[in-house]
């Protein structure tokens, strides 16, 4: 996309239905910051 930041999401929605209930799976938003994290790593790397 060219965007000069690096910018990933989790893969749902905001899942309103189950706010406050303790039943969320982290998992998918874990995963986005880490992929965050590598990709500005990557990014720092080519840039030296």
């Amino acid at each position: 996309l060219g965007l000069p930041i690096v910018r990933t999401s989790p893969d749902h929605g905001t899942a309103f239905d189950i706010a406050g209930q303790g039943v969320a799976d982290a998992g998918s938003m874990k995963a986005a910051i880490r992929l965050a994290v590598q990709m500005a790593r990557a990014r720092m790397k080519r840039k030296g």
